[in-house]
């Protein structure tokens, strides 16, 4: 029998299968697959912030920006140099934080880095870069920089914008690690720009026929941006592929419940298959098993937290459901080479220098 726990998790995967029925293969190593689009990307092992280290208790979650019982939760903001032109917005972004929310950033002009997840991406103008909820991430601009951010719900998109996809069963805000992330010359972007003074100058009018109309500008501007992602995503010759929807659903649960389940057992009954078929699936597409996905997310969050908090190597276990701290510690140093403490270590003395 299942207890309250897992019976809803169950609820979860019932209403996915529902929502998707035919999901096309992607390769989960967003690195190669997103090759074309990120351009200039190299590691980084830490974020600076106005020339000087932030540690903190937690790295900030922030909320959406505006108040929630807004009938449009949607909104746009301008960007110019290192500021966000907008008193209302009330977040710090000069340091590393995660949102509850979707972002687009679009980038016009201007030079700086964008900072995600480890990852380090020169910002080419122009530039949209989709970022999902739970992404460590941080915009260091230059003092030309010009942009805008649309920030929204994922009901917001879903409830809008229900089939529109980048990848057909990919929806456009799904969960992705690094992006995506797109560049274009200035005669591609042409169409963006003129949607985006659109979107702005209908926000600023605020007619009572504003609401529609910024909707089907964002219809428009979807469309578009799907159609630039599905021309890169043809070079790298997708393969649908059965599986497809399983992994899928088995990403899903990873991501949203990898801190209190470890076991591809636990997820496999979940997902209504044995662990032998589940692992079979994962491996064709992704060519790694269940285990180390689940594995190399957790050491995602370990390596989040030993960078971006004060908390010790042993709350840091605990705080992955893991009960025993040096059996932690070795598989982190088995994945980087380092235990938790020299992998903090050596990135202080790096920065120190």
């Amino acid at each position: 029998m299942l207890d309250q726990f897992h019976k809803s998790i169950l609820i979860q995967i019932l209403a996915s299968k529902i929502q998707n029925n035919l999901f096309l293969f992607r390769k989960i190593n967003k690195k190669k697959s997103f090759a074309p689009m990120i351009g200039k990307c190299s590691i980084n092992l830490y974020f600076v912030a106005n020339n000087r280290k932030t540690m903190l208790e937690e790295i900030p979650v922030y909320e959406l920006p505006f108040p929630e019982k807004e009938k449009l939760a949607f909104k746009i903001y301008r960007v110019n140099g290192r500021k966000i032109r907008e008193e209302s917005f009330p977040h710090d972004t000069n340091l590393p934080h995660k949102h509850n929310y979707f972002e687009l950033c679009i980038f016009t002009n201007g030079t700086g880095q964008h900072e995600i997840d480890f990852m380090n991406y020169i910002i080419e103008t122009p530039g949209i870069h989709l970022l999902h909820p739970g992404q460590v991430h941080l915009i260091r601009r230059g003092e030309n920089y010009e942009g805008y951010l649309f920030v929204f719900s994922k009901e917001f998109y879903h409830l809008h914008f229900k089939g529109l996809e980048i990848i057909p069963g990919y929806p456009l805000v799904t969960q992705l690690s690094n992006g995506p992330i797109l560049n274009m010359s200035p005669e591609e972007f042409t169409d963006f720009s003129i949607l985006i003074s659109s979107v702005e100058k209908e926000f600023e009018q605020a007619l009572p026929e504003s609401e529609e109309i910024i909707i089907s500008f964002l219809n428009i501007f979807f469309l578009r941006l799907r159609s630039r992602f599905m021309a890169l995503l043809k070079k790298e010759n997708p393969v649908s592929h059965p599986s497809g929807n399983l992994v899928y659903l088995f990403n899903q649960l990873v991501e949203n419940h990898y801190k209190e389940i470890h076991q591809i057992g636990e997820y496999a009954e979940l997902l209504g298959e044995s662990p032998v078929v589940l692992n079979r699936a994962v491996k064709s597409l992704t060519g790694k098993t269940p285990g180390e996905l689940i594995v190399e997310r957790l050491i995602l969050e370990a390596r989040r937290l030993l960078l971006y908090s004060d908390l010790n190597n042993k709350e840091i276990a605990f705080k992955l459901n893991y009960d025993d701290p040096s059996y932690f510690a070795r598989i982190f140093r088995k994945k980087t080479g380092f235990t938790p403490t020299e992998f903090r270590s050596r990135m202080r003395k790096f920065y120190e220098s």
